[in-house]
């Protein structure tokens, strides 16, 4: 019995013992080997926009990446190898000192720390020169816009407004312009402040240097004269006198000897005697003979109507 008991205590001693070493190794969390992350799947194909000189990329995070790197250049098919690298690049990532009107190609990698990813499908996009040659003229409630055309560019957007330093965001917008592009609606004798942007699929360019210029209405021909005033106090002349018109640089005079009266434009088929005031005297005219007389306005417009007659008068 008592070689039972002692039997019986050493098995349960190589029990516990065994026991003791087999736990030894639990939880010792710091003897781990940790676990190495897989490399990121690549991103998905990024989108891109461009202006005058820029071009931005934006992709989609990608699940256990730490950073991304950018990749570009002016030939499709870019690569780690072929590309310039923007490395730790953040979504959306802009891109400077590019050429205008030449094509660019960007790709994206994700990266952690087992590694980097292979590269995105590959997107293009041609970053868009200012527009330039701006020309603006005004009209009668409108001014006239012109430019250059500019490489790459599809379609054109036109920003107006009253007071200069107009952008994108404060001007009035014309969808869609095109060259030479008429905008109405505007006020005569208010200056008016133009810039204009090139688009594409991509984006818009910056905005051109700024031009003004001021709605006036076309100029119109002066009033005909009134107050006129034919006399002949002296032999051979008459002496023609008529109220000042506003807006005259010069009058005609026009007198046509006639026996019976004439019709109106009988008389301005006559060659006039001409005169910057409202007055003039006709010599050489033929004593006791009847002169019909006419008067007209003269600006740079052109020349007035004139009065409904003319009026008669018998030279001394």
């Amino acid at each position: 019995m008592k070689r039972n008991k002692q039997l019986i205590g050493w098995l349960a001693f190589v029990s516990l013992t065994v026991l003791i070493l087999v736990c030894s190794g639990c939880g010792g969390g710091s003897n781990d080997t940790p676990l190495t992350p897989a490399i990121p799947a690549k991103p998905t194909a990024p989108s891109v926009t461009s202006s005058s000189a820029k071009a931005t990329v934006s992709w989609t995070a990608v699940s256990g990446a730490n950073s991304y790197n950018v990749y570009y250049g002016t030939t499709a098919g870019v690569t780690t190898t072929t590309g310039t690298k923007l490395a730790a690049a953040a979504t959306p990532q802009a891109i400077t000192g590019l050429t205008d009107g030449t094509p660019y190609f960007f790709v994206v990698t994700a990266v952690n720390t087992s590694g980097e990813s292979a590269v995105s499908d590959e997107v293009s996009a041609t970053p868009l020169a200012k527009p330039a040659g701006i020309g603006a003229s005004g009209g009668d409630g409108q001014v006239n816009i012109s430019w250059s055309a500019v490489t790459g560019a599809t379609s054109y957007n036109i920003y107006y407004g009253t007071a200069t330093g107009v952008t994108t965001g404060s001007g009035t917008k014309i969808v869609g312009a095109t060259s030479p592009q008429l905008v109405t609606s505007l006020t005569n004798g208010t200056p008016y402040y133009f810039v204009v942007t090139a688009l594409n699929a991509h984006g818009e360019s910056g905005t051109s240097s700024e031009k003004s210029a001021t709605p006036a209405a076309a100029p119109q021909p002066p009033a005909s004269p009134t107050g006129r005033v034919v006399t002949s106090t002296v032999a051979g002349q008459i002496a023609v006198t008529w109220n000042a018109v506003p807006g005259a640089t010069s009058y005609n005079v026009y007198h046509l000897q006639a026996s019976s009266v004439p019709t109106k434009v009988q008389v301005l088929a006559s060659t006039p005697s001409t005169s910057t005031t409202n007055s003039i005297s006709v010599t050489g005219l033929t004593s006791s003979a009847t002169y019909y007389v006419l008067i007209t306005a003269v600006n740079a417009a052109g020349e007035s109507g004139t009065q409904t007659n003319a009026q008669a008068v018998t030279v001394l």
